[in-house]
C-alpha cells in the first residue's frame, strides 16, 4: 500500500484580478502607531504614511540582515520616495495563527498536518512570540487562543489527531482492479481528485477565506510587531462566504505576511514513480495552489516546495530565520490624492544580486465626504 498527500502551508501578510492576471495586489498601509488604535480621527491624522517590513537573500539565496538605509530605493508606480523612516529588526517579536484544514475524515492525513504543524511550531515560534489555532472546513473555530506557552500550542494541535473516523490509506494498486497509470495517455491520478478520493470543492467545504478574515480581525488586528498566518490546507477554499479579495483586503491592511510551504509526500511504490509525474499525485490543487502562491507573493512572502517531512526542517528554519529578522521602512508618498486606487510599490537593494521580499503594493486611501 503506498500513500500520498500534498498539504499547504502557508505563512499569510485586493484583488483577485491583479493576482490572477499576473498583478500583485496590496493594501492601504497603517502606519504602526495606529494599529493598536481604533479612533478614527487618530488613523487619519497619520494614514499617508506607507510603512513596509522586507527581507533581502543574496544571488546565493543567502538571508542578508546588515545593509544600511542607503543601500535601499523606494519606488511608487515608478516614482522614486524619499525614505523617512528606516530599521533593521533582529529577533522581531512574531504573533502567528496557525490554521488547520479540518474538512476531512482521513486520520492519517489529520496526522499528517499534525505532524507539519509541530514541526512548524518548534522551529518557528519563539518564548516572546504569540500564537493561536483556528480549524476551518464548513465552519471555523478556535482549537487554541492566543498563547505564548508553546507547550500548549502543541498539545492542542495534537487534538485533531482524534477527529479523523476513517483509517484507510490511497491505495496505488486498487485491490482487482488496473493502476491507474496503465491506462492510455494517463499521466497518473487526475489533479483534481483529492486525498480522500473525492474532487475538490464538490462535496467537503473548506472556509478558508473566512478562517483568514476572522483569524486577523480577531487576533492579529491590534498586535503590534510581526504578524503571520500559517495555514494548513489540503486545497483551495470552498464555499467561504467571504471572496479571496475580501481576504486579502484584510490581511493586506494589517500588513499579515503569508508564505506558502508547498509539501509532497510522495508514494513509495517504484512502480507507481517510475509511471507518474510527482507534480500530479494524489492531493494535488492545481488551481487553488497557483492561487495561494500569488498571495503569498503579493504579501512579501514565497512558496517553499518540499518533498517529504522529512525535508521540512530547512524550510522551516528559512522561514524562522525571515520572520525574525526584518527591515522596515517608511515613507509619505508623493500623491497624495485620496483617490482610493491601488499604488504599486517596489524596493531596491544596490547592488543588483539582491532580492528583496515585499508585498507588491497598496490601496490609497479614499476621500471621505466632509473631509
Amino acid at each position: 500500500m503506498s500513500r500520498t498527500v500534498a498539504l499547504t502551508m502557508m505563512v499569510l501578510g485586493p484583488l483577485s484580478l491583479f493576482l490572477l492576471a499576473q498583478s500583485t495586489p496590496s493594501s492601504a498601509a497603517v502606519p504602526p502607531v495606529t494599529q493598536e488604535q481604533s479612533d478614527q480621527t487618530t488613523i487619519r491624522s497619520d494614514v499617508n504614511l506607507v510603512s513596509i517590513y522586507f527581507t533581502v537573500r543574496d544571488n546565493h539565496k543567502s538571508l542578508v540582515s546588515d545593509l544600511p538605509q542607503g543601500r535601499f530605493r523606494v519606488f511608487e508606480d515608478g516614482k522614486e520616495q524619499p525614505i523617512k523612516f528606516f530599521a533593521q529588526h533582529s529577533d522581531v517579536v512574531l504573533n502567528v495563527g496557525l490554521m488547520l484544514d479540518t474538512g476531512t475524515n482521513m486520520r492519517w492525513i489529520l496526522n499528517q498536518e499534525a505532524d507539519a504543524s509541530a514541526l512548524f511550531l518548534r522551529h518557528v515560534v519563539r518564548k516572546q512570540d504569540l500564537g493561536f489555532i483556528l480549524g476551518y472546513a464548513a465552519r471555523v473555530e478556535t482549537i487554541q487562543l492566543p498563547t505564548p506557552d508553546i507547550a500548549l500550542l502543541k498539545e492542542s494541535v495534537d487534538q485533531i489527531r482524534d477527529w479523523g473516523t476513517a483509517t484507510a490509506m490511497p491505495d496505488a494498486h486498487p485491490q482487482g482492479g488496473t493502476p491507474p497509470w496503465s491506462i492510455p495517455g494517463s499521466r497518473g491520478p487526475s489533479p483534481g481528485v483529492g486525498p480522500t478520493g473525492q474532487r475538490y470543492n464538490e462535496k467537503r467545504e473548506a472556509h478558508l477565506y473566512d478562517a483568514l478574515r476572522l483569524g486577523t480581525n480577531r487576533y492579529l488586528k491590534h498586535e503590534i510587531g510581526r504578524k503571520a498566518v500559517v495555514v494548513i490546507a489540503l486545497s483551495g477554499d470552498s464555499k467561504s462566504e467571504s471572496t479571496l479579495e475580501d481576504a486579502l483586503d484584510v490581511l493586506l491592511e494589517n500588513d499579515v505576511i503569508a508564505y506558502v510551504l508547498q509539501i509532497y509526500d510522495p508514494p513509495h511504490d517504484r512502480e507507481y514513480m517510475d509511471h507518474c509525474d510527482v507534480r500530479h499525485e494524489y492531493g494535488r490543487d492545481e488551481h487553488g495552489e497557483q492561487v495561494l502562491k500569488k498571495l503569498a507573493e503579493a504579501t512579501g512572502g514565497r512558496m517553499l516546495e518540499v518533498y517529504g517531512l522529512d525535508n521540512l526542517t530547512a524550510a522551516l528554519d528559512q522561514i524562522s530565520d525571515e520572520l525574525h529578522h526584518q527591515y522596515s521602512l517608511g515613507y509619505y508618498p508623493a500623491n497624495a490624492v485620496k483617490d482610493g486606487k491601488f499604488r504599486k510599490i517596489k524596493i531596491d537593494a544596490l547592488p543588483d544580486g539582491y532580492k528583496v521580499f515585499a508585498r507588491k503594493g497598496y490601496y490609497a486611501p479614499k476621500q471621505n465626504i466632509g473631509d
